[in-house]
């Protein structure tokens, strides 16, 4: 919450809203709303509905496995091909890369005023 009222409120602003200046404003943006859109409705029936893992592993929060793909764009590769799991495949390409820039902004990983696509994958890197 604090995140998105630093976002919204500006760097400037925190500090005549009573806010610490510092607080890391995380990439927000229609992509990213539409990613956790996607997420809630597709892939918290497995991954739990904060990315937790559940009946599937942890997305958000560590540890995760996100740094085994090495790159975004074989993180992409994977989850377009072989998830949902009861429907591998089953997404346009944008709803993919709508939920990874949910994933990746949730885990800190995506620049702010990023947005995920094909052209940008190459520039986010992904940590074990």
């Amino acid at each position: 919450m604090a995140a998105v009222r630093a976002a919204l409120v500006g760097q400037a602003g925190l500090a005549a809203a009573g806010m610490p200046a510092e607080i890391p404003v995380i990439a927000l943006s229609e992509q990213t709303d539409r990613g956790q859109a996607v997420f809630a409705n597709v892939c918290a029936k497995c991954h739990g509905q904060q990315g937790q893992g559940d009946q599937a592993p942890r997305l958000i929060g560590t540890p995760n496995g996100l740094g085994e793909y090495k790159t975004v764009q074989g993180l992409f590769d994977y989850v377009s091909s072989q998830m949902p799991n009861d429907t591998p495949g089953s997404l346009k390409s944008e709803e993919y890369w709508d939920v990874l820039a949910y994933i990746l902004d949730a885990n800190k990983i995506l620049p702010a005023d990023t947005v995920l696509g094909p052209d940008s994958a190459a520039n986010v890197t992904l940590m074990p």
